[in-house]
C-alpha cells in the first residue's frame, strides 16, 4: 500500500519526526453544502475519536461564521508516528468517504512547527 499523499506531504515539511507539529488544514464545501459537511463530521464522531488517539495532542474542527461552506481544522500530533498511525484508523477513512462528495477542491495544508 502506498503511503498517504498528506502523510508524505507532511513528512517532507517536518524537519524532525521525532516531534510535535501542527496542521492547519483549510476545507471548502461545495456550494451551500456547508452544513451537510458539518452534519456528516458530526456524524462520524471522527473529532471525539481522533482526540482519543495517544498521539493526539489537539483536534478541532471549526466551521466559518461568515462563510459556512468553509471549515478549518487545527490539528497538533506528538510526531510523525502519531499522524501515520491516525491515517491507519477506521475513522479516519470514514469521514474521509463521507467528505468526498461534498468538497469542493483538494484541502489546503499548512504544516506548523514550534519555535523554540
Amino acid at each position: 500500500m502506498s503511503e498517504h499523499p498528506i502523510l508524505a506531504l507532511v513528512a517532507g515539511k517536518v524537519p524532525d519526526p521525532a516531534r510535535p507539529f501542527t496542521l492547519v488544514v483549510n476545507l471548502e464545501a461545495k456550494p451551500g453544502r456547508g452544513p451537510e459537511l458539518a452534519a456528516a463530521l458530526a456524524k462520524s464522531q471522527a473529532i471525539r475519536l481522533s482526540r482519543l488517539e495517544p498521539g493526539c495532542m489537539a483536534y478541532d474542527v471549526c466551521q466559518d461564521a461568515e462563510a459556512p461552506d468553509r471549515f478549518v481544522v487545527h490539528e497538533c500530533w506528538r510526531n510523525l508516528a502519531a499522524l501515520h498511525d491516525h491515517f491507519a484508523t477506521p475513522h479516519f477513512a470514514a469521514v474521509g468517504a463521507a467528505l468526498g462528495t461534498l468538497l469542493a477542491g483538494l484541502p489546503a495544508i499548512r504544516v506548523l512547527t514550534s519555535v523554540e
